[in-house]
Formats: C-alpha cells, sequence, structure tokens
C-alpha cells in the first residue's frame, strides 16, 4: 500500500483505465478513483472504448472522461482489469505512462505494474478504492458513495453472490450515511431493461440448450441475430445467468459473435466449479464463479472445446 500510495501523491496527471465493455464495477471503480484523484489536486482523466452504458449513466464524475489517447501521463492506473488485452487500444496509454498501478480482484491476473495490488478476496474493485481514498486521507463524497456503491452492489448481484463477505456489508453501510439513492441505484442496474435487451433474453431462452444431465446449459447469439434490433453492448450484460439461474445446472456457457467468426465467452458458476480456470484454456480468466473469453473459429467447434472441458469438472 505504501508503494502505491507514494506513487500517487509523486504524479501529477493520471490516467485511469478499465476493461473493455466496463461493467459496474469497472467504471463505478474509475470514476470514484476519478473524484479521488481530483480531489487531491491531479490531473486526471478516465479513458472507455465505448459509451457509457445506459444502465450506468447516471453515474457522478463522467466529467472526467477523456478522449485524447495520444497524451502521456505521469501515472496510469488501470482497474478490475487481469490483462493487457482486455485494454484494447488504451493499453498503449498504460504503457507509455511514466508510472504503472494495477488494482485487481481477478484470479488469473497478469499484469506488469510498479505498484500492484491484487486482493482476490474483494468482492469489487470498488472495495479497494474505497480503502485506498481512506489510505490517502480523502474523505468520500456524495458522488464517489454513488460510484463506490454501484460498482459492490452489481459485483455482488445486490449481495447475493457468494463473493459477497463482511467487508462488503460494512462498505455500503457507510456509503449509506452518505444518503445515497440506493433504492434507484438498484432499480436502474438490476431491473430496468431495454427493449432490445428483452429481445436478446428471449433469443437466448429460445436457444438454451442443456447438457450433462442439466448441469451444463448452453446458449448463444448469432450476430445476424443482434443487428436488426441495434443492441447496444450493456444489452449483453447477464444474459449468462439466463442459463445459470436454471434449477439443477453448475455452469452456464453463453457465446455472443461479437462479429462473423469472433465470440465472445461468458461463464457462470453456482457452487464449486472454477470457470475461472476453464477461461484460463482459452486465453480468458476471471474469478472462480464468474469468468470471460474469446474466440475465433465456428460456433459448433467451440461449443464442443468448452463443453469437453466443463464435462471434466462438472
Amino acid at each position: 500500500m505504501e508503494q502505491l500510495l507514494e506513487l500517487i501523491r509523486q504524479a501529477g496527471s493520471v490516467a485511469v483505465v478499465t476493461h473493455t465493455s466496463a461493467d459496474g464495477d469497472a467504471l463505478g471503480s474509475s470514476l470514484a478513483m476519478a473524484l479521488t484523484l481530483e480531489h487531491m489536486g491531479k490531473k486526471v482523466a478516465v479513458f472507455l472504448e465505448e459509451a457509457v452504458p445506459k444502465t450506468l449513466d447516471f453515474l457522478p464524475g463522467q466529467q472526467h472522461i477523456g478522449t485524447n489517447f495520444e497524451q502521456n501521463f505521469d501515472l496510469a492506473i488501470c482497474l478490475d482489469t487481469s490483462d493487457m488485452h482486455r485494454l484494447g487500444k488504451r493499453a498503449q496509454l498504460y504503457t507509455n505512462a511514466r508510472h504503472k498501478i494495477t488494482i485487481d480482484h481477478h484470479t488469473t491476473n497478469n499484469m506488469e505494474a510498479d505498484g500492484l495490488w491484487i486482493d482476490t478476496k474483494a468482492a469489487a474493485v470498488g472495495e479497494m478504492v474505497y480503502f485506498l481514498a481512506a489510505a490517502l486521507q480523502v474523505p468520500i463524497s456524495h458522488d464517489m458513495a454513488i460510484c463506490l456503491y454501484t460498482a459492490i452492489t452489481t459485483d455482488t448481484g445486490g449481495f447475493r453472490y457468494s463473493n459477497t463477505r463482511p467487508e462488503s456489508h460494512l462498505i455500503a453501510a457507510e456509503l449509506l450515511k452518505k444518503e445515497i439513492p440506493f433504492a434507484d441505484i438498484s432499480k436502474k442496474v438490476f431491473e430496468v431493461v431495454t427493449y432490445s435487451k428483452m429481445s436478446l433474453m428471449k433469443k437466448t431462452l429460445d436457444n438454451l440448450t442443456l447438457f450433462h444431465n442439466g448441469r451444463i446449459a448452453f446458449s448463444w447469439i448469432n450476430h445476424d441475430d443482434i443487428q436488426p434490433i441495434n443492441a447496444q453492448s450493456d444489452d449483453f450484460e447477464g444474459l449468462v445467468n439466463v442459463g445459470r439461474n436454471l434449477e439443477g445446472v453448475e455452469v452456464s456457457l453463453f457465446l455472443r459473435e461479437e462479429k462473423p467468426g469472433h465470440y465472445k465467452g461468458s461463464l457462470r458458476a453456482n457452487d464449486y466449479v472454477d470457470v475461472a480456470r476453464i477461461a484460463n484454456l482459452f486465453s480468458g480468466g476471471g474469478h472462480k464463479r464468474a469468468a470471460g473469453f474469446s474466440m475465433d473459429g465456428k460456433l459448433e467447434d467451440i461449443r464442443e472445446l468448452l463443453l469437453a472441458e466443463i464435462e471434466k469438472v462438472v
């Protein structure tokens, strides 16, 4: 921690980066980090590759989202990202910075940094940013609290997932003291869906197939299914849970054809399978119960490769 604090204190300009298709934890913790650095008088910018998802468009701190990817910074802080490939075109920002910090909670992290903080027990990187702000003696503002609460509640599934720990509730309790609109946040991120997402959910259900005596659920969406409904990146969030939530299923596999022949895969487990190990076999990664990967090829071939590995451990 002291090493991280010193790198942050010495930096005049800071770039905050996170993984592509930023979710609630990635974006919430990034904006909270930017607000922390702003309080310290730093020049800070958060870099994204996609538009802010509709489900997260209420998050404060978006004035810090940068557009000039050609800048050089004293420090780059990478959040919630286990692999350089997941930074997309922002990898160059991270590489070119004078110093680098990575803060993450994935079990498969292989990032290189001058300051590296990996806590696999943290339910969300938002928890880690909360503790970092305290160590920097930056008070949690109302706007920071909204960002951090969103980060934690989304990565714990509303405090329902097995990664939830006592600290998750204790931090949330402190954030609630800032009088944040927690009910509105939960409704926005968990309940309200776009028509395009509803259409994707229907297609996911139509394609759902069970294997291994109902222990494995598999579904997919082809590129041709996506184009007519103008789906946005955040519309795909959580579709893997359609299979995971089915009674008797241990592992859910969902494949989305981002472009012809290129698939983004999501894996979820309920009780005992370590899907991060499976994803790692295909240059992916993540958590024990939630992981992802990308692969090129035919749908049938990718499905068979994944099912063969999943069946070994189910």
